[in-house]
């Protein structure tokens, strides 16, 4: 939990710091301090499907720590760059091993706690994305303030360092299989340049005006990704479980949770910029964005008993219909609180069930890149809905100053992604393993 907290930290903290660190390193001009957001996003994605395959083959112990090891050289460099680009270059590699410690946090959690004990237990894990949301921007500015932004990085050592004395002495190794080891399949090389590329390719269509691309850029690289994930779906296998590419549970709950995510961060993105625009205190505007946190902290909480009692549907529907609401109250601007809200129990509780249904249903060697596959969809979905719903906001005349008709759209996302998807999701568990 400590690991994956520091790495969901990392991802929410740049935004905090941004300004001392422009000012300090340079990179504001022509819109180039977006990299140092971007970076992190697609080294994510990158490292997040090789991560998955090598927890299906490697201890992991192996994984875990090698991750950490890399994540804390990767905040060593950061806090003592010099210039943009060596920090660009740390936030890179900060990417690639936060999607790794992310995989290996799951992963060994759903390994340790078995099927019956697992959705409890990933209940606990999936709170820490609501703790970061609300603890990486505070603790970033805290520490900024007091020590300067290179603290910010420097802080992670320490705790890094932990982190790998606990899981090196503390985490039992994993029994060997034989059978698995004599086989030694190869990497494979053609599956993961799709997954990754067109992972990226989508991002860099969402972020193209922050980048610099303009809208033909934007197009272009959108039109690639699609084309790289429909070349995936014949070669899927070693990084995508094949029940993710065909009609079956494991699909619609793959669905399902990207459209959470997207109205998770669609609504954090453009909610508090709307408020603002009325009038609404700093501290209002917080408040609404801290209740979206503690929601996605207790949806989390709660999902994973639910699942282990009553089955995936019923949480799943819960939740689908907690974001549709989100989405409702957000385009009529009625109860903003509660749009907070229910953005983050309904997602909390969507993505907590999802990821056991994904788990329950991979084989056992494969809970790695099962793993993987959901988190890379949980970065595709933050950051639809974060770049999304801003480009809707602008396009679209609201009828009034307190609605935003970007959110009716964002509504029928919902019903097509996420509550359709859970009115058919199996009711009973039925794990694989």
């Amino acid at each position: 939990m400590l690991a994956l907290l520091l790495a969901a930290m990392d991802a929410t903290v740049m935004g905090t710091v941004l300004p001392d660190v422009l000012a300090d390193v340079g990179g504001g001009s022509g819109g180039g301090y977006a990299w140092l957001v971007s970076g992190f996003m697609l080294a994510q994605v990158a490292g997040t499907p090789l991560a998955g395959w090598i927890a299906d083959r490697l201890d992991d112990r192996v994984l875990a720590v090698g991750a950490t090891a890399g994540f804390l050289a990767a905040s060593v460099a950061a806090g003592l760059a010099g210039s943009f680009a060596v920090l660009v270059a740390a936030r890179v590699l900060h990417g690639l091993t936060a999607g790794a410690i992310v995989v290996s946090s799951y992963v060994i959690v759903g390994r340790a706690f078995g099927p019956e004990r697992r959705a409890k237990a990933q209940g606990m894990l999936s709170m820490v994305w609501g703790v970061a949301a609300v603890l990486g921007p505070v603790v970033g500015a805290a520490l900024t303030e007091a020590a300067g932004w290179r603290w910010v990085f420097y802080v992670n050592v320490p705790l890094c360092a932990l982190v790998m004395i606990a899981v090196a002495v503390g985490l039992p190794g994993r029994a060997k299989d034989p059978a698995a080891k004599a086989t030694r399949p190869r990497f494979p090389l053609t599956e993961y340049t799709l997954l990754t590329g067109g992972s990226a390719l989508l991002l860099v269509a969402v972020q193209a005006g922050s980048l610099g691309l303009g809208t033909a850029g934007g197009i272009t690289a959108a039109l690639l990704a699609l084309l790289a994930l429909a070349l995936l779906r014949p070669r899927g296998g070693s990084l995508v479980p094949r029940q993710m590419l065909s009609r079956t549970p494991v699909a619609g709950a793959a669905l399902a949770t990207v459209g959470a995510c997207v109205v998770m961060y669609a609504t954090v993105t453009v909610l508090p910029v709307r408020l603002a625009e009325q009038g609404t205190s700093t501290t209002g505007v917080a408040f609404v964005v801290g209740l979206s946190a503690l929601g996605w902290v207790a949806g989390s909480m709660v999902t994973g008993g639910l699942v282990t009692r009553h089955g995936y549907r019923p949480p799943m529907t819960a939740g689908a219909l907690a974001l549709l609401a989100t989405a409702t109250l957000g385009a009529t601007g009625h109860l903003p609180w509660l749009a907070g809200l229910t953005a983050g129990l309904g997602t909390g509780a969507v993505t907590a069930t999802t990821l056991a249904l994904i788990q329950d249903h991979s084989p056992p060697d494969q809970l790695g890149v099962a793993t993987s596959a959901a988190t890379t969809l949980r970065n595709i979905g933050s950051a639809l809905g974060a770049n999304g719903i801003a480009a809707l906001s602008a396009t679209l005349t609201p009828t009034s100053a307190t609605t935003d008709p970007a959110f009716w759209p964002l509504a029928a996302a919902t019903v097509c992604m996420v509550l359709l998807p859970s009115l058919t999701a199996p009711r009973h568990r039925t794990p694989a393993d």
